[in-house]
Parts: C-alpha cells; sequence; structure tokens
C-alpha cells in the first residue's frame, strides 16, 4: 500500500524546518497518520515542527532523517508518493525512485498548552524578529535569546551592550517568571509568512513554547538561566536632551550610514552633536576627512550635547521606529531612544572626535524627502520651532562642499520657503569656502615668513663664521 502527498505541501515543511534547525541538529521526520490527513513532525534538539497535510492513500506511521526527505522535495509542483518496506522506506519523485533507511518512531510530541494568547502575527513576529537583532548569539546563558516578561507584557532582548524592550503582549497564564525563547530565523521565513493567518496562538506546555498558525505548529524549548532586570537601565537623567529625529531624515541617515567614511574601524564610531542644529559626522581617520550629515528637519530640546556612538546601534534604533533620541549631557546614563511601544537602549562610545582637514557637509534639505521609517510615538515635548542656521564643530583647514545626489538632477526643484533654505545653505557654504580659502592663504604668507626668517638668520650666522 502507498501513500501520495502533494509536493507543495512538502516543499513548505522542508523550509521552515531549514529554518529551525541548525544543521548539527540532523533531525528527524516522522509521519503520523491524523484521519484523513498526515501530520508532519520534525524533531531537533531543542525545536520541533508539525503541519498537517492531506493524503492520498494510507501508511503506517514511520519516520526517516529530515536531509534524506529534503533531498528528493525539489519543486512545489506534482505529488511525492511514499511506499513502506522492511526497514526502508521508498520514495518515487518525478519518476525517480530513491529508497532511505526508516528510523524509530518519536511519539514524544508535547500536547497543545491549555492557555494560549492571540497575536496579530505580523506584529508579533516583526517583534521576535526585530529582538533576533539584539540577542548575543555566542553566549551560553539567557542572553542568547528572547525573554518573555509575562509580568510587564514586554518582550525585552540584549546583547549587554544594546537593549530592545517591546511593550504590549499579553502571555496569558504564563505567571510572573520570565520565560527566555531561543532566536530562530523561521520567523521571518517567506514559507511562514505565505502560511500565516490573522493571529498566531502562543502559550506555554511542557518546558516549550507553542506557537500555532492553523495547520502549522513550533515548539521552541525554552533557556535555562535567569534574565537580567531592565527597570533600572530605563531610568533617563533630570536633564536629558531629546533629538527628535523627523521621519525624513531618518531615512536620509539609514540611506547615507553604508557609505559614511570609518565603518571599518572599531565599533564604527558615528559622532552625533546637538548644538543649534542635529549634526551627526563621521571621519577617515588616515585620511583626515570627514563627513557630516545635517538633520535640517530634526528638533531637539535640552542643553546642547554630542555623543559617540556604534552606527549599528543607531541604525537599530531609526529602524525600530525610536526617532526620539534621549541623550544625558553628563554621560552617566546610556543613549534611551523611544518609539511606538518600544524603547531602545545602547552604550555611547568614548574617546574624543577626531579633527578632520576636509570635511564634505550633505544636508539632509537638500534631498528628496521620501520617509520610508515610521513616525515615533511622542515621547517628549517638541522644540517650537525647526532652526535652519545650523554651525558644525569647528574642525582645522576644512574645505566645505555640499553633495548631492544623482537623483537630485531628475527631481522636481524646491519653490517658496524651501527654494530660499536652499539657496541660504548655497551661499552659506559658498562664504565658508571662501573664509576657508583666506584663511588658508594667510597661514601659507604666514609660514613663508618665517622661512624667509629663518634663511635670513642662517646666512647671516654664516656671514659672521666667515669673518
Amino acid at each position: 500500500m502507498t501513500m501520495s502527498l502533494k509536493s507543495s505541501d512538502l516543499f513548505t515543511f522542508v523550509k521552515l524546518a531549514a529554518k529551525l534547525f541548525r544543521s548539527s541538529d540532523i533531525p528527524t521526520i516522522c509521519f503520523h497518520p491524523n484521519g484523513g490527513s498526515i501530520k508532519l513532525c520534525a524533531f531537533g534538539k531543542n525545536a520541533m515542527l508539525t503541519m498537517l497535510a492531506p493524503r492520498d492513500g494510507f501508511l503506517d506511521a514511520f519516520s526517516m532523517r529530515l536531509d534524506d526527505l529534503k533531498s528528493v522535495v525539489t519543486k512545489k509542483t506534482g505529488e511525492i508518493t511514499f511506499d513502506l518496506q522492511k526497514n526502508a522506506v521508498q520514495v518515487q519523485s518525478e519518476g525517480v525512485l530513491h529508497r532511505f533507511l526508516t528510523g524509530k518512531n518519536v511519539n514524544e510530541i508535547p500536547y497543545q498548552p491549555s492557555q494560549t494568547s492571540a497575536h496579530s502575527a505580523a506584529r508579533l513576529f516583526g517583534a521576535l524578529n526585530d529582538a533576533a537583532c539584539c540577542i548575543d548569539r555566542e553566549s551560553t546563558t539567557a542572553l542568547a535569546g528572547i525573554c518573555f516578561r509575562a509580568s510587564t507584557s514586554q518582550i525585552v532582548s540584549t546583547t549587554g551592550c544594546q537593549l530592545l524592550v517591546q511593550d504590549g503582549y499579553e502571555f496569558e497564564g504564563w505567571g510572573t517568571s520570565d520565560v527566555v525563547c531561543p532566536a530562530s530565523k523561521i520567523f521571518n521565513s517567506k514559507e511562514l509568512k505565505e502560511i500565516a493567518t490573522d493571529n498566531v496562538e502562543i502559550g506555554l506546555t511542557n518546558g516549550f513554547i507553542y506557537f500555532g498558525l492553523g495547520n502549522v505548529e513550533i515548539y521552541l524549548k525554552a533557556i535555562d538561566g535567569v534574565f537580567p532586570k531592565v527597570a533600572k537601565i530605563m531610568e533617563t537623567a533630570p536633564e536629558t536632551t531629546y533629538l527628535t529625529v523627523d521621519p525624513n531624515d531618518a531615512d536620509f541617515v539609514l540611506n547615507k550610514l553604508p557609505m559614511l567614511p570609518g565603518g571599518k574601524d572599531t565599533d564604527s564610531p558615528v559622532y552625533l552633536s546637538l548644538d543649534v542644529a542635529a549634526w551627526l559626522r563621521a571621519y577617515n581617520g588616515e585620511q583626515k576627512t570627514g563627513v557630516a550629515l545635517e538633520l535640517s528637519r530634526s528638533t531637539f530640546t535640552g542643553k546642547s550635547t554630542s555623543v559617540s556612538m556604534n552606527r549599528l546601534f543607531l541604525k537599530n534604533a531609526l529602524q525600530f521606529g525610536c526617532n526620539i533620541i534621549g541623550i544625558d549631557p553628563a554621560g552617566d546614563k546610556p543613549v534611551i531612544c523611544t518609539g511606538e511601544n518600544r524603547t531602545f537602549i545602547y552604550v555611547p562610545l568614548t574617546g574624543k572626535e577626531p579633527e578632520a582637514e576636509n570635511m564634505d557637509v550633505i544636508a539632509s534639505a537638500l534631498q528628496p524627502a521620501t520617509a520610508t521609517v515610521a513616525t515615533a510615538a511622542s515621547a517628549v515635548p517638541k522644540a517650537t520651532a525647526t532652526v535652519t542656521t545650523p554651525v558644525p564643530k569647528p574642525v582645522k583647514r576644512r574645505r566645505r562642499t555640499v553633495k548631492r545626489d544623482a537623483a537630485r538632477d531628475t527631481v522636481t526643484q524646491p519653490t517658496g520657503k524651501m527654494a530660499l533654505l536652499v539657496t541660504a545653505e548655497q551661499i552659506r557654504n559658498d562664504l565658508r569656502n571662501s573664509l576657508l580659502q583666506v584663511n588658508s592663504l594667510i597661514r601659507e604668507v604666514k609660514a613663508q615668513r618665517q622661512k624667509d626668517r629663518l634663511l635670513q638668520n642662517t646666512m647671516d650666522n654664516l656671514r659672521k663664521l666667515s669673518l
């Protein structure tokens, strides 16, 4: 007797399993008859995956290596036929027969939890994917996972240098203890997004965290360990300076960050300066050059201050929608970024900001407004006006030139007040260039005078010696 399954169902199952299990797991797949369907069950060291699929025909329960099944499931069309033989299973795919050894049946499937919570699949999986950006994958402690904190309805993850707290997730029946879930690529898989229903059920069962999506169930074994408390870390300083990054400026920074110099330096530093206006600077230490991004649309409240940070942390903050950046002018607190139901915290860098002989300036107001980053919820009062006459940090012998994207030539030129702003920016930079050229000429003249005096003194000394 044989059994046939749709290739599309097996293809989806194999792809999901590839995202869920590590290569070292060597997972086993079991086929369990379940009424008029077959229940596909994949087992690894710390995870399980089940999926109900329609079948044609009937076979007793059997198991095989997932890698063997993966080798015959290569496309979504057609059917794959299974035939049980002594200690083996014969698989026919695309007209080709394959023979694989069967293994011991595994029946230790956890029961579905008695109590679950329903969450939007897109929102929960998005939160888990973002949380996975802030875990210490090399750690053998709870820091290698994502913490479900039922007592505060939060999802928390940290590497020790950066911390992401996401609010608004109820976990019914979980008690007050933290549950740490291993991060998994499956939540970002295309196949899971295709089959995901509007809601996903999540619960606890026998030491596993359960995710139910229609005919697919995911079980992740909870990580033992104590997750750090974060309430104290989230406290802000009394005189915190808040920068509200405009959505267009956030998109502008995300586009420019990969191109800024110093990306391969230790900690990939960038320098955020809030003094009249907001500036983000990066440097090439070897060439003594730098690039300054002017966040023309953004505003800040509080004392003027500056902070250096890993550009990866800034990128994460903006991608997470945490567009309100809180900086402690005294430097005693970490950088605290807030957004809608999210708080992202990271440790700033230490060290003095470098100097550059040449600094290129790029103003966000001169770039097309194409914001793709969601506007963060207001966590602090916004400034009453946007300053349009920023003054960057002085550096030695800078020659400032305004760069423009190639795309600017193909977009509509600004009009009205924006045209006046653009003109003012151009005049300001022309004046700066002229001033820098004059200062450079004065320095060269002074240096030449010093050389002339030194030469004259040398000649006078030689004459005295000859006499």
